[in-house]
């Protein structure tokens, strides 16, 4: 035997001692381990039935719509403030008095000139008549030459000036009258008064200050037209209706609880937020006293009862690509997907009101590794799991 001969019988028996001891079987299902088909784990749950009961828990503010900013009409130094911070006020009310005494002078003023214009007025009627006297008389005297046809002449061009000088007397009249009105006015908005009943929210001046028109001097709210006004997600807002009684948390009252009715819900849900406005109202005969505008407060409504309801874990449902919701159930040892109507949905369980019953056993973990037909392997399967009575929608 050659060298070369003898290295390579040497390599052979060195490759054929590595080789494993049934290193020639195949796997079983003749594909080897990356063929074999492997079982999905998973944690499934029995849907439940039970009295379920939906509630919304929405953040909310008490507003006012009697709610008025008073300012200054008028320019001046504050004379007279009558009111404090907290007072009740009635409608007319004079709050504060800015000085009037440049503005009854004003009206003093003008009022002479109305007079004047007035008194000048008179006296060119007055004229005016004459002179159309004086024609008709004369007229008649022209036939007989005993006028000649320029005095007549002239005297319709005095009657025409004089018309227009009733005209212009007219024009100043309106005009002195139309200033006395303004300058009326402007004594009058020296007294700030209250546009309805309420309470003084806020002051802001006082005895001789100096304000000028557009100012602010004092809030006044309407406590009796108070409510609390929320923004219901749009998932939640064909739920509400008015009429719906709520309960609402005020914490700046130490957490507190009040009832309150929906009494207003808006026509459309706002693009922007994709939320609707609702209105919490006060009952007939409810004390909202020592609730202000501007406290903020936590409503809950109750959205949604149905007695012996089928219920299933949120956790199970997904939803699909055009947006149907769906779950995966476990069918002779294998996943299926279900297609599910669903109804009212809690924080943690919704109804389901067509796809399911009680001995549906639905994939409540391991989902995300499932396809049709995939054999699973069961983990910590519930069944009739107890559930409590109600839950709450989150905001």
């Amino acid at each position: 035997m050659s060298r070369m001969s003898a290295w390579l019988v040497v390599v052979v028996v060195f490759c054929l001692s590595c080789e494993k001891p049934g290193g020639d079987q195949k796997k079983p299902g003749g594909g080897g381990w990356g063929n074999m088909t492997k079982s999905v784990t998973v944690e499934v749950v029995h849907p439940t039935v039970e009295d379920f009961v939906v509630f919304g828990d929405y953040p909310g503010e008490f507003v006012s719509d009697g709610m008025a900013e008073l300012s200054s009409e008028v320019a001046g130094r504050v004379k007279e403030v009558n009111v404090r911070l907290g007072d009740p006020v009635t409608k007319e009310q004079t709050l504060a008095v800015v000085d009037p005494v440049t503005y009854a002078a004003r009206v003093k003023e003008l009022r002479a000139s109305v007079n004047l214009s007035e008194a000048s007025l008179e006296e060119a009627r007055v004229n005016l008549a004459n002179m159309h006297a004086e024609l008709d008389r004369k007229k008649p005297l022209l036939a007989r030459k005993l006028v000649t046809e320029r005095e007549i002449e002239d005297l319709e061009s005095r009657i025409r000036a004089a018309d227009q000088r009733l005209a212009i007397g007219r024009a100043t009249v309106d005009q002195n009258q139309a200033r006395l009105t303004g300058a009326r006015d402007s004594l009058s908005d020296t007294r700030v008064k209250a546009p309805f009943t309420g309470i003084v929210a806020e002051r802001y001046v006082d005895v001789g200050a100096h304000v000028s028109p557009g100012q602010p001097m004092f809030r006044v709210v309407d406590a009796q037209e108070i409510y609390l006004r929320l923004r219901i997600p749009e998932t939640e807002s064909g739920l509400v209706k008015t009429g719906m009684a709520v309960q609402m948390r005020v914490d700046a009252l130490g957490g507190q609880s009040i009832t309150g009715t929906v009494g207003r819900v808006a026509p459309a849900v706002d693009p922007a937020t994709r939320t609707l406005r609702v209105d919490v109202v006060r009952p007939d005969g409810e004390s909202w006293d020592e609730v202000k505008p501007g406290m903020y407060a936590r409503a809950k409504l109750e959205l949604g009862n149905r007695p012996g309801a089928l219920v299933i874990d949120n956790q199970a449902i997904l939803k699909s690509s055009d947006a149907s919701r769906y779950v995966w159930v476990v069918r002779d040892g294998k996943a299926d997907k279900q297609t599910i109507m669903t109804g009212l949905r809690g924080r943690q369980k919704t109804e389901v009101v067509e796809g399911l019953d009680v001995d549906s056993q639905v994939v409540l973990r391991g989902a995300e590794k499932l396809r049709p037909g995939s054999e699973v392997t069961l983990i910590n399967q519930q069944k009739d799991a107890p559930a409590p009575r109600g839950e709450e929608v989150a905001p």
